[in-house]
């Protein structure tokens, strides 16, 4: 009685084959992979979200290898061998989606509004005006990175964030120096062309909103120092660990060095394939404040 009213599934339904779509016929799965090896790494995740069959190749561990290669080119090769099998049990796709690393396929974007008062005119007596510009980070797998400050969106100030320095106005803004990553800490130094003596130093925090993403950096201290006083300052990479920690603390310290707070919204990373159509090209009469989350 306990199977009144069920109904049963006719014997050898529940092993009928899934039906293949015309490239799962034509392509066999060496030639698939072969292909898939091509892709950028995001591109292979959609991907996997199109059939359970592609979702299987896209775990075949010569394409998380190759990911993990490109992302993470700061590192040596075998540091990073001994790496995956010590602390990811030899995946290197838990590697890649586990470890932090900075992404070098798009840029980095800071979005900050201020509201600045204007001239008093004889029919407005108290005018306020909503001032938009943006911080833009773009790193190399080298150690370098370049910065720009503008009120340009994204669709227009990503031309020129180049290592070399073209011939527009654009390109004399940019500023170039650089960068460590130690886990989630990020720390940058520049120094701006237009003063050789003017130090600036950033110290960041890399996060992701979905596993793997790396997509948001945190402003945790923006610091400017001039060397004019004849005080050194460490360079990044010099040192160990706590070492460079402590000459960094003893350096905030230093008379001459100053703290900006204003601009300090986090940084959202936009992929070159998404530049043209970021919801930061929006002008501030349609987007008055931009969330990160």
């Amino acid at each position: 009685m306990s199977l009144y009213g069920l109904r049963l599934r006719p014997r050898g339904a529940a092993q009928s084959e899934v039906p293949q779509a015309p490239i799962q016929k034509l392509l066999p799965p060496e030639l698939t992979t072969t292909v898939l090896r091509y892709l950028p790494i995001t591109t292979l995740a959609h991907c996997q979200c199109v059939c359970k069959q592609w979702n299987a190749l896209g775990n075949f561990p010569p394409l998380w290898h190759s990911a993990c290669q490109e992302a993470f080119q700061y590192i040596e090769h075998d540091k990073l061998s001994r790496l995956v099998r010590t602390a990811h049990k030899g995946s290197w796709r838990d590697l890649y989606l586990q470890r932090p690393h900075m992404r070098f396929d798009g840029v980095y974007v800071s979005r900050n509004t201020y509201l600045r008062t204007g001239l008093v005119e004889w029919r407005v007596k108290n005018p306020v005006h909503l001032v938009c510009y943006f911080r833009y980070y773009r790193f190399f797998p080298d150690g370098q990175f370049v910065y720009r400050t503008s009120p340009d969106v994204v669709r227009n100030a990503a031309r020129s964030l180049q290592l070399s320095p073209g011939k527009s106005r654009a390109d004399s803004q940019v500023e170039r120096g650089l960068w460590r990553l130690n886990g989630s800490a990020l720390q940058t130094v520049m120094v701006y062309a237009n003063s050789k003596n003017t130090e600036i130093r950033a110290k960041l925090k890399l996060r992701s909103t979905t596993q793997g993403a790396n997509n948001r950096l945190d402003i945790e201290s923006i610091v400017s120092f001039d060397k004019a006083d004849g005080i050194s300052t460490p360079v990044i990479g010099s040192q160990q660990d706590d070492e460079e920690e402590q000459d960094l603390q003893q350096f905030l310290q230093q008379p001459g060095t100053r703290a900006h707070k204003r601009g300090t919204s986090p940084f959202v990373f936009v992929q070159w394939d998404n530049i043209g159509g970021s919801e930061l090209n929006l002008p501030v009469g349609k987007m008055d404040f931009y969330v990160p989350g």
